[in-house]
């Protein structure tokens, strides 16, 4: 990697346009081009994917996973029993945040002119677990939270993340006006886990709101609708719950009621009324005064230890309220605001999330695996659709799982219905007889298990998502960003995608039921492999393509089995491959497998009990490792990556709280040695080693990814204020751009360019500027960048060209259209050409000189002659 200071980059990108001078040429020019592929013995035309498929196990299965997966995650974080890990990634998170502010004030204060590492991938067309979403106060934008995928606004249909310095997700929102007019409102972001952040910057920073108490779990963030803004939060601190208040714009909180150990909640109505309804362990409670004092008017469900609370202001108004009472929870509904409460019935598929309409005091809805409502009052409920639907319908049909319910006033039936989903949100402005999916453009918060990139061909890439299924992307990103659409094939949970070869010709993926193998690199078709039966396994056990056979896999169990595909068939055979018991203690299965890629006879095992092994004979028999470092016992192996440059190399990750969370060993694996140097207490996801032969290795785990190079005594944080604060589960090399993409849980891909790729994105500010200015080949190290400027549509043309500036710019608006560059920043080059009023064709020689790898500058194009008209940008980065 190349460090230069701003000052020698500059003068270097000027030599380079300078140079480039010289090069330029006019001509017209077009093409098409048309190809097929070679796949295996024939020739195969390149299409699209089919649509997705229902999940290939019962009816159930989507709800049957919820508790499972919850409790492999609480596996893997395994710890000693007086450690807290959720607190100690608590802490994580927030330095995370406390380093991203600092960043924030720093890059205020300097030019930037290299591009960033990190490279967004997508998905761009699916989404993930959402939460929660509130209108902005001027009513224009929507704001949006996600589980672990930050604050998202949306304006003119279009999402824009504001959170991706915002540790965990927003669970709660709640939005208010800035301080002046003309500021950006003040959104407060809390989670369930008990984090309350504020922005006053649209998300540049976030901070401590003072007053708040270290919450361990909130349960709701209310805004009044009276004019106020008077915000409350209902949060647990010390064993106790309560209520604090903020009266100025969420730059202050106090408590304003202590629940006791009653989790309690809190309702406002949403139609300008001030009245505040809470409830005790004893008591509903109301206040007329945003808090001040309270008044009992009714009664709780007597025994009853949690509540969550809406309301309807049709009626009286009509309170609903579920009841956790007897083991169960309960729905009673009040007609009287709380007086009086009359029992409804148990609730099963409820997950916490419910809602009622504005304006019919029947309307009333709660959420599990699906939605359930009821117009009559809760006389009869009824889905609003099946989980399964979705997969016909993405667009019009609710995703599984509910994490979340909000109505908003407005719209065409007089108030608008958002609905959080483990697939995207969702809006109704029919109240709820029909439902629409906003997050199938743009709200980047897919939950990645796994991805794998096709050495064959890199645009061919496989991602495994939670609860979003098995997905193909097999195209390029469009012109004006780096995103991949993808297509969902089959529903569930895949990860440990593997390949024997590094291609799509095989690849196998495993789902909690079955094994999932892809044969096809271009037209792939998917089988359905069994389990060995009377195993012990991971939730979402490991498979590991053979290196010997592409075909063929192993499978992690209490023992390691092989699969063996029939010759002419797409059957596999399963056998015991070792007799090894991996089960020392009840439980213990293994949790990670790899082979050399220098010899595939060497491989090594690692279990969830923090057993480490090696074998010499393709896996077949194991000696277990002499030491498997500090605590083993409270090490879950969950990631192993043997050296390509050295047989007996071989590093191992996992659970680290209270002990390393990376050993490495150098004498293939008789002994292991603790290699975390640098890493916080935290969980290791996923290992990789650069693809440039460095022996550089990277890491993903909670909250961020970290690189170590071979002869570094510690590792290095390499998110900076880039990527996001988020979960990075998975990690693959890319051979073809000496890359590292992450597949992370709550931001989709994430590419990190150890040497910075060449790259052109189209920009148009407004729309009001054409489109005629197009990348052709990118602007590489020792090459040539060929762009072309159409001026077919603009009659009288005489010349083109284009302005390169070292800032960008939009809004402002001269004769010619939208002035896109900076007129203010370092001017670099102005281009100009005869034109025959068609397409102009421009090449600028690149100098080999890797000190330009990552320069970014800004190229508008306009066209002379019968007037003045200015065209889009091009954001051109200079790479290899």
């Amino acid at each position: 990697m190349q460090h230069t200071n701003h000052d020698s980059r500059r003068k270097q990108l000027a030599l380079f346009v300078a140079s480039a001078i010289g090069s330029l040429f006019v001509a017209a020019c077009a093409g098409t081009e048309t190809r097929t592929i070679d796949d295996g013995a024939r020739e195969v035309p390149i299409t699209h994917w089919p649509l997705p498929t229902e999940n290939w196990l019962d009816a159930d299965a989507e709800g049957m996973q919820k508790s499972r997966r919850k409790e492999w995650f609480r596996e893997m974080h395994r710890t000693a029993p007086d450690v807290d890990w959720k607190a100690i990634e608590a802490d994580n998170g927030l330095a995370q945040m406390d380093k991203r502010n600092a960043l924030a004030a720093e890059r205020r204060s300097g030019p930037i002119d290299t591009v960033s590492p990190w490279v967004e991938r997508g998905s761009e067309n699916q989404a993930g677990r959402m939460h929660v979403a509130a209108y902005s106060t001027d009513g224009l934008k929507l704001y949006a939270g996600s589980s672990k995928g930050g604050v998202w606004r949306q304006r003119n249909s279009r999402w824009t993340p504001i959170g991706d310095n915002l540790y965990g997700g927003a669970h709660w929102l709640g939005v208010v006006s800035g301080a002046m007019p003309g500021d950006p409102d003040v959104v407060l972001a809390a989670q369930d886990g008990g984090t309350v952040r504020k922005t006053t910057d649209d998300g540049e920073t976030w901070t401590v709101p003072t007053g708040l108490p270290n919450f361990s779990s909130v349960r709701r963030v209310m805004v009044t609708s009276d004019g106020s803004e008077t915000t409350f939060v209902v949060g647990r601190s010390g064993g106790q719950y309560g209520v604090w208040r903020s009266l100025d714009g969420l730059v202050s909180f106090t408590q304003v009621r202590n629940l006791g150990s009653f989790a309690g909640d809190l309702w406002t109505p949403r139609t300008g009324a001030s009245d505040v309804y809470t409830v005790s362990a004893s008591s509903i409670l109301k206040s007329v005064d945003l808090g001040d004092t309270w008044s009992v008017v009714g009664a709780t469900p007597s025994g009853s230890s949690a509540v969550e609370l809406c309301g309807s202001e049709a009626g009286a108004p009509r309170l609903w309220g579920v009841f956790s009472r007897s083991g169960a929870e309960q729905l009673h509904r009040s007609d009287d605001a709380g007086a009086s409460w009359t029992y409804i019935q148990d609730l099963t598929d409820y997950w916490g999330s419910l809602n009622a309409s504005i304006l019919n005091q029947n309307l009333f809805a709660f959420g599990g695996v699906e939605v359930w409502r009821t117009n009559n009052g809760g006389t009869s409920f009824a889905k609003v659709n099946s989980w399964a639907d979705y997969y016909g319908n993405p667009l019009g049909k609710l995703h599984a799982d509910i994490p979340g319910i909000d109505v908003w006033p407005g719209g065409p039936a007089g108030e608008t219905w958002f609905i959080a989903t483990d697939g995207g949100l969702y809006q109704s402005k029919t109240q709820l007889v029909s439902v629409q999916n906003i997050s199938l453009d743009g709200l980047r918060v897919s939950q990645y298990y796994s991805t794998h990139t096709s050495t064959v061909d890199p645009n061919h890439v496989v991602a495994g998502a939670q609860d979003q299924g098995y997905q193909f992307a097999n195209t390029g990103a469009p012109v004006n960003h780096t995103r991949l659409d993808f297509d969902q094939i089959i529903s569930g949970d895949y990860g440990h995608i593997t390949s024997g070869n590094g291609s799509h010709h095989y690849l196998f993926s495993t789902y909690p039921g079955f094994i999932l193998a892809q044969v096809g690199e271009w037209n792939p078709a998917l089988y359905q492999v069994s389990f060995p039966n009377n195993e012990n396994n991971a939730w979402l056990p490991p498979v590991v393509a053979d290196p010997l056979e592409k075909r063929d896999f192993f499978f992690c169990a209490t023992r390691i089995w092989h699969y063996q595909k029939r010759p002419t068939t797409n059957v596999w055979d399963k056998s015991l491959w070792s007799t090894h018991d991996f089960e020392a203690s009840s439980g213990e299965y293994v949790s990670a497998l790899t082979f050399s890629p220098v010899d595939p006879n060497r491989a090594y095992a690692a279990t969830n009990r923090g057993k480490l092994y090696y074998s010499d004979d393709h896996g077949v028999t194991w000696t277990q490792s002499a030491n498997s470092g500090p605590s083993a016992h409270y090490f879950y192996g969950t990631a192993l990556v043997a050296s390509a440059l050295d047989v007996d190399t071989v590093w191992a990750g996992g659970s680290g709280y209270g002990s390393p969370a990376v050993y490495r060993s150098t004498d293939g694996g008789q002994t292991f040695q603790a290699w975390g140097t640098g890493l916080p207490s935290t969980l290791v996801y996923c290992l990789g080693e650069a693809p440039d032969g460095s022996g550089t290795l990277f890491a993903g785990t909670e909250n961020a990814a970290y690189m170590r190079d071979s002869a570094a005594a510690n590792w290095v944080d390499i998110t900076a204020n880039d990527a996001p604060i988020t979960t990075y589960w998975s990690v693959e090399p890319l051979p073809h751009e000496n890359t590292m993409r992450f597949g992370t849980y709550g931001r989709g891909i994430w590419d990190y360019q150890i040497d910075p790729q060449a790259l052109s994105l189209q920009f148009n500010g407004s729309g009001a500027n054409t489109v005629c200015f197009k990348n052709v080949t990118p602007a590489e190290l020792g090459g040539t960048w060929n762009v072309e400027v159409d001026a077919s549509g603009h009659p009288g043309a005489t010349f083109t060209g284009f302005l390169i500036h070292t800032a960008p710019s939009s809004g402002m608006f001269v004769s010619g259209g939208e002035l896109l560059v900076d007129r203010a920043s370092p001017f670099l080059l102005q281009v100009l050409g005869a034109s025959g009023g068609g397409v102009d064709a421009y090449a600028l020689s690149v100098p080999n000189d890797p000190a330009l790898a990552g320069l970014i500058s800004y190229a508008q194009a306009f066209v002379l002659g019968g007037g003045y008209e200015l065209c889009n940008r091009l954001d051109v980065v200079i790479g290899y």
